[in-house]
Formats: structure tokens, sequence, C-alpha cells
């Protein structure tokens, strides 16, 4: 494998981290601070084709690599892992429109999604749900003739509110429980949809996460993505791109808190002329945190490479694992180095701890991907155990 960056995957990696450095990074404590969404910073990303790395030209994209998407989402993490993960859900949506939408639904979405004229988001979690969503879904889609109508709700929604297209999983068929899930693609402005209550997270503050509520919410029979009964299909293939692009904002993530820490350590003086960096307890850990990050980036490069392996690969999933534990890990030894310090908002590590805690909580979850990291590996179905249906309404 040639991990050697081709000339185009060294521009898209330069125009990012540039990007990151003069437009994100100034602003990033503010919006942890204040929570706002920065809107200015996606119209700049927008601008420099972020949003289009992924689709191809015919629809408005750049028809680039899934590495070229790691290595512009980790520049973005760098300076915002608030503002790379609602990059990342907006061109999830996208890609599950790309991949599964109808020509018409393709040419109606993907341009605007492409150019950044339009923001994204995937809707899965429900309130009773959790790992196991194919089981907790009871938003219901009614047919009713050349419509269906939605009503339910769904909660820690990313881009909530912000973005202008959701793909919205629904239960079209309750007696054919996980098999009778569907998926929705509904606008913002639809009559009967609604954002709820936007959370006040403690971490990954800038990304707008909150309530999806509908009621009587009517969608065109023609915004069904897919066939009914395919969300069993869409979601997998969808969370694989999340889950490649939150392992790029983990490393990003522990690669800034690295950075921060070597810089501190450096100026830090304890007795003149020496500062932290000339002890050896704080080079050997600076060293364990160098290992973990380098190990983070590599893997993400890695498996955004394609599968070497028939069927699913469990690569993207191991390197998610691995690299949100590694921003855990990596940013609270950044914030023990910089001792009482790094609990105040003066320096970034607390944001980037606080913002690391959050993206593994981020769904697919530590525990839900390591469940199906390890049934691809062992060659066990996806999904729940045969015969288990889902709620009744």
């Amino acid at each position: 494998m040639d991990l050697q960056l081709t000339e185009e995957q060294e521009m898209t990696k330069r125009m990012a981290g540039e990007l990151a450095a003069k437009e994100i990074a100034p602003i990033a404590a503010e919006i942890d601070e204040t929570g706002r969404f920065p809107r200015e910073v996606f119209e700049k990303m927008a601008q420099a084709g972020l949003f289009g790395i992924l689709i191809p030209p015919p629809f408005g994209g750049a028809g680039g690599e899934r590495l070229d998407f790691v290595l512009a989402v980790e520049e973005i993490a760098a300076a915002s892992a608030s503002v790379a993960l609602s990059l990342v859900e907006s061109t999830g949506a996208a890609f599950a429109i790309l991949a599964f939408g109808s020509d018409e639904q393709r040419k109606k979405y993907l341009p605007g999604l492409a150019k950044g004229e339009r923001l994204g988001a995937v809707a899965v979690c429900e309130p009773s749900g959790g790992a196991n969503w194919q089981m907790a879904v009871r938003t219901r889609a009614v047919a009713d003739g050349d419509e269906y109508v939605v009503n339910g709700s769904k909660c820690f929604i990313s881009n909530a509110g912000e973005a202008d297209v959701y793909i919205v999983v629904v239960r079209s068929d309750p007696a054919k429980g996980p098999l009778g899930l569907s998926m929705l693609i509904i606008e913002k402005d639809t009559p009967g949809f609604s954002v709820g209550t936007l959370e006040d997270k403690f971490g990954l503050r800038g990304d707008p996460t909150g309530e999806l509520v509908f009621a009587d919410c009517r969608v065109p029979r023609e915004n069904l993505l897919g066939q009914e009964g395919d969300a069993m299909k869409i979601v997998p293939a969808s969370g694989v791109l999340d889950s490649l692009g939150q392992a790029a904002i983990a490393a990003g993530l522990a690669r800034a808190a690295l950075e921060a820490a070597v810089q501190y350590t450096k100026e830090r003086p304890v007795v003149e002329p020496r500062t932290l960096a000339d002890f050896e307890t704080v080079q050997s850990t600076i060293a364990e945190m160098a290992i973990a990050v380098e190990s983070a980036r590599l893997l993400a490069y890695r498996a955004a490479f394609p599968a070497t392996m028939e069927g699913p690969d469990p690569l993207i999933f191991l390197a998610t694992i691995f690299n949100k534990e590694v921003a855990m890990e990596v940013t609270g030894q950044a914030v023990r180095l910089h001792g009482g310090y790094g609990c105040t908002r003066d320096y970034a590590v607390g944001r980037y701890f606080r913002d690391a805690k959050t993206l593994s909580l981020a769904p697919p979850a530590i525990d839900a991907i390591r469940v199906m990291a390890g049934k691809m590996l062992l060659g066990v179905p996806m999904g729940p155990p045969p015969g288990v249906g889902g709620p009744s309404r």
C-alpha cells in the first residue's frame, strides 16, 4: 500500500489546513463558549469545495476519494471538531442520496449539498433508542395516496435546525420489524416538521444537536429513499462514511492536543532556565502521545482505502474505535500536562478534552461499533437476533 499522497491530495490537505487556520481556529473558542453555529465558516468551506469532495462532478462535486475526505476532515477538526462533525454529517446525507436515491432525487438534492448551499442531516436516533436503533424506531410513516403521513420524533440529531435536507428513518410497516423500516427525504420547511429542544452539550458545542418533531407531516411518496424496507441497507452504508469521518475527527483532535502540549511544555518555566520539556517524565509522556496520534492518523488513512477483503470491511470501525479512544487519552494527557491551566478557558486543551469525550458518545458509539466490527470479523449477520421484532407502534 502506497501512502504517498497525490498532488491533488496534498492540495486538498493544504487548502483545508489553511482555511482551518485562517477562518476557524481564531473563532473556535468563541464557538465553544457560545454554542453558536458559525454560518460564515460554512460559507467559506462551501467556496473551497469541501462539501462536494465525494460527490461526482455531474452533481457539482469534485469526485474525490475517501482519503481526500479524511485529509480535509482531519485538518478542520484540528481547529474545531464541532465544525468538522457538521461537515461529516452533511456529507453523510449527500452520500445516502448518491448511493440509494433515484435519478430525480440526485438531480434535485445533490448539487445544493455538494456546493454547500444546503446542509444535510441523517436522523435515526429516538428517545427510546440506543445501539439497537432497529428495535426502537417509533416514528411512523403511513401511506395516504401520493404521500406519507409522518408522526414521531428524533433526538440528538446533528445539524438540527441548520440542515435543509433530512434523511429520516421511519417505520412504514410495523408487522415486519426491522425490515419494515424505510427512509424519507424531508425538507426543512415541510408543514408538520419542526425542530424541538436543542441540547446544551458540554462538548462539540458548535454542532447543533437536538430534537426533530413530526406531527401529521405530509411527505411526497417520491421522497422515499430507495424502496420501502431499505433502511437496514441505507443506515449501515451511510454509517460507514460517518464512522470514517469520526475517525478523522478524532485524529485531528488528538493531533491538536499533542501540538498544544508540546508548545506549552516548551514554554512553561519551572526553574530558570529549565522548562517542563526538560524533564524526562514529560518527554516520555509526549513520546507516548505522539505514538498514539501517528497511529490514529495512519489508521484513518488506511481505513480510507478500498477494502482488501470481500464483504463489509471492519477496518473503518476498528479505526473509529481506536481513534476515539486515542482522542480521549491524548486530550486527557494534554490537560494533565497543563495542570490547573488545562481546566481553564485560557487554553484550548480543555475544549479538546470535552470534544473528545462527547465524540466518543456520538452515534455510532464505541460500544456499538465494537459489536459491529466483531460481527464482521466473525461473519455474524448484522442486526438484532433472528426472530426479534420491533415495537408494535
